[in-house]
Formats: structure tokens, sequence, C-alpha cells
């Protein structure tokens, strides 16, 4: 097999203790040396997944990588994306999960996904994150998203009471069991259990969607990409906190001032070049089992 084109150095991030994934890595890695390309695992991931010696060990993400390649699910990229913030290297994803909406192809597609990629059949989507300030200037911290921010309630029992405000204006006092602060790309996430609308995930907007409101209005709302959204709470409820991506709870204490809005950063995921998200909207909601 002739030695593959393109990328030269790769970090592969597995969900490490997902059954089946050290079988996928092994499967990944012998294309990887066939093609004489350099790939890399984390020190944990290497740990978890108890290779030896078998490929390179880092302890941080090298400047010489120049793609990034995930086993798992959409949960496996967005650590993936968190891991590799702040850089420009590109992520595709081999899917072990579920729905797989970020991932380029299904496990059991791997060669195909490795060729395709290795020969330059893919496209480079760009993905734009929310961001969100906690206190006054964020003054009680600062965080990101790539799917979507939750402002929920730890105590199931009691509405909390949102007061919302679009680029300073009095917009919605929204009550219920919180509020989804999404992007684009978060679309088919959580949003969209929730009653939200399926946007194609290179547009630039963010969307506003209630949990379970307790009110006559409670449409989701698509919001601009420049607009900003401060949200304050009305009265002292349970405890509050915020769900970052499902993979981060920050506990949002009584009168504090929330602000949300996008970020500039593009997060660079690659797709191969047949697969739409039309195309995976009918397949993954739509094709009968």
């Amino acid at each position: 097999m002739s030695k593959a084109d393109g990328f030269k150095d790769v970090l592969i991030i597995p969900h490490a203790r997902k059954p089946g994934n050290k079988e996928m890595f092994m499967r990944v890695s012998s294309w990887l040396d066939l093609n004489n390309v350099k790939y890399s695992l984390l020190r944990s991931d290497a740990e978890a997944l108890e290779t030896g010696s078998r490929c390179n060990v880092i302890q941080e993400v090298s400047p010489s990588i120049d793609l990034a390649i995930t086993l798992g699910g959409d949960g496996t990229m967005l650590h993936a994306i968190d891991i590799l913030w702040g850089t420009d290297i590109p992520v595709a994803g081999i899917n072990i999960g579920k729905l797989g909406f970020l991932t380029a192809g299904e496990v059991h597609q791997a060669k195909e996904v490795l060729v395709q990629l290795f020969s330059g059949k893919y496209k480079v989507s760009e993905r734009v994150p929310v961001g969100c300030s906690l206190g006054t200037d964020g003054s009680h911290g600062r965080y990101r998203a790539l799917n979507e921010i939750v402002i929920g309630k730890l105590a199931r029992e009691r509405l909390i009471h949102l007061n919302t405000y679009i680029n300073g204006d009095f917009f919605m006092r929204y009550s219920g069991d919180g509020l989804i602060i999404s992007s684009a790309t978060g679309s088919t996430a959580y949003s969209l259990s929730a009653g939200g609308p399926i946007v194609t995930p290179e547009l630039r907007c963010f969307m506003l969607t209630p949990i379970c409101a307790h009110m006559l209005f409670s449409r989701p709302m698509v919001l601009h990409p420049e607009d900003r959204v401060t949200v304050i709470v009305e009265e002292e409820p349970e405890t509050l906190a915020l769900s970052i991506d499902g993979r981060e709870e920050v506990e949002v204490p009584y009168g504090e001032i929330i602000e949300f809005y996008l970020l500039e950063n593009r997060i660079k995921i690659l797709e191969l070049k047949d697969v739409t998200f039309y195309k995976t909207v009918r397949r993954k909601f739509l094709s009968p089992p």
C-alpha cells in the first residue's frame, strides 16, 4: 500500500473505556502504520487502552499534529474539541456511539473514512461555538460550548424564573425547568429534544430553547450572530447550574448576571465529500430501522 498523502502527524483520541474501542484503535493504527503515518495517543488514553509501546505517547498536544481522529461518539468529539481548543487542528470522528452527528463515518466504515481523509476526499465544516460570561465582564468565569450551554435547576420540584434581555432590551421572563442556549451545531442535540428547530450547522446563529416552559408563549428563538443575551435570575431559587456541553457543571450564585454570545473561534470538523447534513438527518431520524 502506498504512503498516504496529506496528513502526516495524527493524534488519536478514543473513548478509551468504551467496549470495542481497543480493537478499533488497533485497526486504525494498523492502517496508519501501513501508510507510514505518524500517530500519537495522550498518556491518559494510552494507559486506559493498555497499548504498551505500540505508538508515540505524549503529555499534551504537539504543534506538529495536523489531524485528530476520534474513536467514539459525539461526546468523544466534544472532548477532543476541548483538548484541541486554541489550535487550528481539524478533527474527524469514527462513530462508535449512537447518533454521531459530528463524526465522519460509522464504525463499519473506518477504512473507507481513513482512505478518503488521506486522499483529500473531504470537506472542512467550520462550526461556531457559543460563549458565556458569568458575572460582570466574566468576573466569575468564562465558558464555551460547541453544542449548548444550559441554565438548569438542581431541584426538580420548583420552577425557575429567568429574566432575559437581548442586546440590552428586556425580551422575556422564562418560567420552567431552564433554558438552552445552543449553537447551530447543537440544534440536533438537547435543543432538539426540547422542541427546538433543526438548523444547518454551518449557519452563523444561536438559539434560545426553553425547557418544560410553564407559560403560554414558549417558542424557541433563533438569534442573529451578533446578538448578546443577558439572563438574570429573578428570585432566589433552589441552586441553579450551568451545564457546559454536558461535560462541566458550574453553580450559579443567586442574582448572578449571565451573558451569552457567539464566539469568533471556528472549529474545523472534517466530513466526507459525499455526506451532507441533510442526508445525515434523514439517516439518523427519518429512515426506518
